[in-house]
């Protein structure tokens, strides 16, 4: 019997260009105690992954915190090649502040329970289609249990 790669494999010869194959990665997700007396719990994005495997991988490496992941399509990627290292761009309707820095401002790093609306190939794309929403900066294969990337300006 054919495995099923082999089938789609099969399948995505005989559409030929019509088949447009979109790239999926894993957002990571990690709750913990917070570090911050204001807040119970935190769950930032702790990672950016390519595949299910590396999110069981964070989740046995790190049996301190609930590790949760979703799988998400980003956009603009046709004929792009994402590896470890590349750049992606989330968006999010709203953000939430967890602290403040010496001089009083938000610090959006780390959030308390972050929802991105869309995940994009490149920053011009993300700017263009959320006008109005938050920019994250993240790396594809970023591991950090405080929080992956940066906002945008």
């Amino acid at each position: 019997m054919a495995s099923l790669g082999s089938i789609l494999a099969k399948i995505k010869l005989r559409l030929g260009s019509k088949y447009s194959e979109e790239l999926m990665v894993y957002v990571v997700y990690g709750k913990q105690p917070s570090p911050f007396p204001d807040l119970d719990y935190i769950e930032p994005i702790i990672a950016i992954v390519a595949s299910e495997l590396e999110c069981f991988a964070i989740q046995e490496k790190h049996p301190e915190i609930q590790v949760s992941w979703e799988a998400r399509k980003v956009q603009n990627t046709e004929g792009i090649e994402m590896t470890a290292g590349s750049s992606l761009f989330l968006t999010h309707t709203t953000l939430l502040p967890y602290d403040e820095d010496d001089d009083g401002n938000p610090i959006f790093g780390i959030m308390d329970s972050p929802r991105p609306s869309a995940l994009y190939g490149s920053r011009d794309t993300a700017e263009q289609k959320a006008t109005d929403e938050y920019l994250h900066k993240v790396t594809l294969g970023e591991i950090n249990l405080r929080g992956v990337g940066g906002l945008l300006e």
